[in-house]
Order: C-alpha cells, then structure tokens, then sequence
C-alpha cells in the first residue's frame, strides 16, 4: 500500500487538534522529535489504495525563530519534505491567519487549505469567496467545520488527488519591493547546496532575516559575506528592520487578497465573542472570574469523583478478598504478602484516584478547547508584568496542573532565555495530577464536606503565591532582564469538542496507568520488600523502612511528621502517588487493605493541621525524578536540575515549619 506523509500546520487555536483527532481517531502514537523532546502525534488515515499518515505539527504564528516549537515546524518542512502541506487558518479570522500561508508557500512543499470555522465567518457577516480565493493564492482550498466534521472526507480527498498530480501548485509567492527581489536572487544563486529550486526563495528570505538554523548551515564564505552584503545594502535603503519591512509587505498582499475573496456585508459589529469577553476579561472582574471557575472545577472534580473511586475501590477490595479466599495465608506466605499487602494495596491505593484526575483533565480541556484559557493568560498578564514575567508563562503553569513534565517541555515557545528558565523551575510548585492523588485521599478525611473544596483551592492557590513570590526573587537575583512583550491572538469563543476532549482524557489516563503499571508497580515492590524485611520482625517500626523513617524523624518532627511519613516523603521523590503506596503499604501490613479503613487509621494517627501540612510539603517539596532530568535536559545543565531540587526542598521545609509551629499555637490555643 502507498503512503502519503501530510503536515498539520496552523496557528494555535485555529482547530488543528480537532481535526487532526477526527481523521486520525485512536490510531495515533506519542514521540519525540530528533534531538529534542517535543512530543508530536502521528496518526493514520487510509484512503484508496494510500494510508496517509498525518503529522499534527505545533501551532504557531510564523516561520520565524524565536522559538523552538516554530523551528521545528519548519525544521520537519525542510527536512521530512511532506508530500503535503495541510494548512488549517479560522475563516473568522483571515487577516492573521493568512500570514503564515504566505511563508508556507515559499517552502517548496505542495498546500492544501483549509478554512476551518467557515460557520462562524458567516455569522460574523462575512462572506468568503472560496473559488476566487483559491484562484488568487493559486492553492486548492476546501472549507471545513472541525468541531461538526464538514468538509473532512473532501479534505483528505483532495489531499489525495493532488499526490496523484504529476504538476503540482505550490501557491504564489509575495512580491517584495525591487531592492529586495534583487538581493533576494544574488543569494539564490550562490546556494549550491542540492535543495529543490522551490526551496531556494524561502532560505534567501531567511537569510536576510538572520535565521540562525540556516546561517549554521552556510558553508561557502562567499554566500555568507553576500548575505551580510544584501542585509546591508537593504537596511541603508529602507532605514528600517528588515523584518518589519517583510511583515508589512505581506499584510499589504494578505489586504489585497482579501479586497477581492473576502466581502463583509456591514460594518464591524461586536460578535459574540466581543460581547462574552467584555465581562469574563474585564479590568476589575476577570481575575475574581478566573478564580470563581477554577474553584468550581475543584469542587466538581471533588463531587463528581467520589462515584467511581468507590467503584474502582470495590473492586480491588473484592479481588484482595478472592485472591485471599483462594490463597491459604499457610501457603507461600511471602510471595502471597507481596501480591496483597505490596502489589494490590500499593497500586490500588494510587490507581482509585484516577477518576478525579480524568474530572479535572475533562475541565481544563474544556476551558482550552472553548478559547478560555487564551483569555486567563491574558488576564494574568496585568499581574505577571509585575513580577517581571508575562502570561505566556501562565501556559506552562497551566499544563503544570496537569504534570510538570510536559509543563516544563511548553516552555520551548517562549523567546526569553530566562524568562524560560525561570518558568522551568517554579513550574514544580504549581500543583500537579500527582499531587491531587495526595490531596484526595487526605482531604476528605480530616475535613468535612462543606470545606474541602476549600482546603483544596487553597492548596492550589498556595502554589501559584509561592511561585510568583520566587519569580520575582528570581528576577531581582539570579535572572535579572524585563519580559519581552506579551502577544498572543485570541481565538474566538467556541463550542468545545466532545471527541477532542474524549482523546485528551484517554490520553492522559493511558499516561497515568503506564505509571502505575511500571514506576509506581515496581516501587510498590521496594516500599514492601524495605517493610517486610527482616522476617523475624512483626513490629514495622523495626523493619528497614521503619529504621529509616527513625533516623530522620528528629529532622521533620518539628513539622509534625512521625518516621511513618518521613518515609512516604522520601519514597515520595521516585513520584509524588508513591506517598499513597507506601502509606498503604504501611497500613496493609498491619491488615488494613481497604482505603477507607487506611482513612480511619490515618484519622486516628494524625491531626487536620498535620494533615494540611503534610499536603504543603508534598505540594512545595522536590519534584519527582522525571521533573529533575526534564530540568536538566531543558537546561542542559546539571546545575539548574540539582539547584530546583534544593531550593524547594528546602522552601517546603521552612513553609512548613512556620504553618505547623504557628498552626499548633492557635489549635493549642482553642483546645486551652
């Protein structure tokens, strides 16, 4: 069967994700692009005789370099040659969109367009002229509604007919003032390089721009004097950046295109958006909306979850029971307690807690996919400016409340060296899904209904003060400079993807279940064999990980730790769901192996304020393994990785210390 490699490429929020998960359904895989660790998603479609493997790109705004999510758009245009090029641009929102068509086109590949969100550009009075349209850029065009499936199966149609052409269209290329056309064919036709011809255009204007991935290619000397010669001659002649004189050359094209393909019936007319954005991004009202919303999605993750972790609860407290029954506790006894008391009771305690990490992921989802969260960054912008940060840094905090892996991967789109490594490491305190499974087996138990929503949030919202405290340390010690300034384009509001959000839930779940198939399986493992050895001992305290917890129990009692939780902590660093395998774990053993009589025992053993503060250091403490060698990988530096561990290890301890001693105070105080 023949195959045809096809690129997504689009702006952000342009729906390129939609439709990407809607041809490719379930059969897309996870990997990493060559020499860096941006994931992309490949995914299949078969059409005829061809299966068409589809290559959903990052979304970005231009083929410039200033960040490396755009360097590798263009790096896989260059390099992987896709036999086609599936531009998708918002219909409702041409002007912009069109402005990374036009640097597509000069790539040399073969471009499908698609207008997605056609329905909304009618709503909006405008009335595309798709033929004439198609006729100007000289590029097949096939309008689409993402969210409601029109216009797919003619797009993956046509991207077929056209492999089949044996003359293909790869659009028209702007027209740039005579001075630079002119210097723009002096540096064609000194790159020797085998490249095919279409290509030749769009390196020269990179060139120009100083684009740095091909200046490192440039081996002829004579090339890279004339490059530095053209820049020149080109600055004398227009007194002026050369990027703003290319920018505004290619709007003036976009206008002119769309003088003539694009009629808007009256004049502007707020839309929908306008009117929704005039409440939820208002100067006073928007951070208190923000915050109302996010608190919402706590409580209903709380409310919603409860449900089916009392499923899943079940039915590993009845596969304990039959494997118990069927199991004489004379026969292999220890393999028979590593199977209960290590296998079953450690990754049982942590998997019953996915429910509420599947709730919240569905939440942020839909907040991303309506065009909100474009919105909280901006919101948040007013206040990031202040402590030296913008609201792209927002982005990866976000993500962070999913996993500060990928969190910290996000940070790859922002221009600034520092404000990138400042993110990177304040990222860690933003409370992650693996945190939540702490706070979810704790809070319900030392806190009644109506407050745990609150508790909660609050936890949350310590994080987010704390980050923002050390970014402005940070940025008055270690990473002194001014943010570069914020801008990001707003896509309209729109009804979120059942589908879209579906894939995003089985994505992160899959995730979630991996980890607790391997790390969290095989630590369960360790945690039991360091408390059920030696043999003889029937008392835990006196097991290994009961030595250990005492040798350091002097170091956190004066956090209103005992040695049982010193060893959660420790065990903690291989991953923060670890704390629950080994507090289950430690309980089993004593004959417990249903969470809610771990929950009773834990209620017995400690305090509301001993749990509260168990939680802060869990959500301040060091990151897990996989945080520090992301750290260092994105850093290249051990350094960074090894300063991220220390100084939040010991941020957790000082927080800590001062809530417990000043907490025991006020609670001594009451109970006087």
């Amino acid at each position: 069967m023949k195959k045809l490699l096809v690129a997504l490429i689009g702006n952000p929020n342009a729906g390129k994700t939609t439709i990407f998960n809607h041809l490719t359904g379930f059969r897309q895989k996870v990997a990493n692009y060559p020499g860096v660790t941006v994931e992309k998603k490949i995914g299949t479609k078969k059409f005829n005789d061809t299966t068409i493997e589809i290559v959903d790109l990052p979304g970005i705004y231009s083929l410039s370099t200033h960040s490396e999510d755009e360097q590798i758009t263009k790096n896989f245009i260059l390099d992987e040659k896709p036999d086609i090029i599936i531009n998708i641009v918002d219909a409702s929102n041409l002007d912009k969109s069109l402005l990374l068509t036009t640097e597509l086109m000069e790539t040399g590949r073969p471009i499908l367009l698609a207008l997605n969100m056609i329905d909304r550009a009618t709503k909006n009075n405008q009335t595309i002229d798709v033929k004439f349209l198609e006729k100007l850029l000289e590029v097949e065009t096939v309008p689409v509604v993402a969210i409601k499936k029109k216009g797919l199966d003619e797009l993956i149609k046509k991207a077929y007919q056209i492999s089949k052409r044996k003359t293909l269209s790869f659009g028209v290329n702007v027209k740039f003032d005579q001075p630079i056309e002119n210097e723009i064919k002096k540096i064609e036709n000194l790159y020797l390089d085998p490249i095919e011809i279409n290509e030749k255009r769009l390196i020269a204007l990179k060139l120009l721009q100083e684009d740095e991935h091909f200046l490192k290619k440039i081996r002829s000397k004579d090339l890279l004097k004339q490059v530095h010669l053209s820049r020149e001659i080109l600055q004398s002649y227009f007194k002026d950046h050369l990027e703003i004189i290319f920018s505004k050359k290619r709007y003036e094209f976009i206008d002119s295109i769309l003088e003539k393909a694009l009629v808007k019936k009256n004049h502007y007319q707020k839309t929908r958006s306008d009117k929704i954005d005039e409440v939820l991004t208002h100067k006073f009202f928007g951070l208190p909306i923000f915050l109302l919303i996010m608190y919402l999605i706590f409580q209903f993750t709380f409310s919603i979850g409860a449900y089916p972790m009392g499923w899943i609860e079940s039915g590993f407290s009845a596969l304990t029971t039959i494997i118990s029954n069927l199991w004489p506790a004379s026969s292999f006894t220890l393999f028979r307690s590593l199977i209960i008391d290590g296998v079953i009771a450690g990754v049982g305690s942590v998997v019953i807690f996915m429910p509420n990490i599947l709730i919240l992921f569905f939440c942020i989802s839909i907040l991303e996919d309506s065009g909100y969260m474009a919105r909280a960054a901006l919101i948040l912008d007013r206040f990031m400016h202040k402590i030296g940060l913008h609201g792209k840094s927002f982005i990866p905090m976000l993500i962070g409340f999913g996993c500060s892996v990928p969190a910290i991967m996000a940070t790859r789109f922002m221009e600034s060296k520092k404000d990138r490594y400042i993110t990177i490491l304040t990222v860690p305190l933003i409370a992650c899904s693996a945190k939540l499974v702490v706070f979810t087996l704790l809070i319900p138990v030392f806190f009644p209904k109506p407050y745990q929503s609150i508790v909660l949030f609050a936890l949350y919202l310590i994080g987010i003060v704390l980050a923002i405290i050390v970014i402005k340390i940070f940025k008055l010690t270690l990473f002194k400079g001014k943010p570069f300034s914020f801008v990001m384009e707003l896509p309209s509001y729109k009804m979120p993807s059942f589908f879209t959000t579906i894939i995003h839930m089985w994505g992160h779940s899959k995730e979630y279940i991996k980890k607790a198939a391997t790390l969290i399986l095989g630590f369960s493992i360790i945690i039991w064999a360091f408390s059920s050895f030696p043999l003889k001992e029937k008392d835990i305290s006196k097991t290994y990980m009961g030595k250990i917890g005492k040798s350091i129990e002097p170091i956190f009692k004066p956090l209103g730790f005992d040695w049982k939780i010193d060893t959660a902590l420790i065990s903690s660093i291989a991953a923060k769901e670890v704390f629950i395998t080994q507090v289950g774990v430690v309980y089993a053993i004593k004959g417990s192996k249903d969470t809610l009589v771990l929950q009773d025992n834990l209620k017995k053993d400690y305090s509301p304020l001993q749990a509260f503060c168990i939680m802060l250091f869990v959500l301040i403490s060091t990151p897990c393994i996989a945080t520090i060698a992301i750290t260092k990988k994105e850093t290249g530096s051990y350094k960074w990785a090894f300063f991220q561990f220390f100084y939040l290890s010991a941020l957790a301890y000082i927080v800590t210390l001062i809530v417990y001693q000043v907490g025991s105070i006020f609670v001594g105080g009451l109970n006087g």
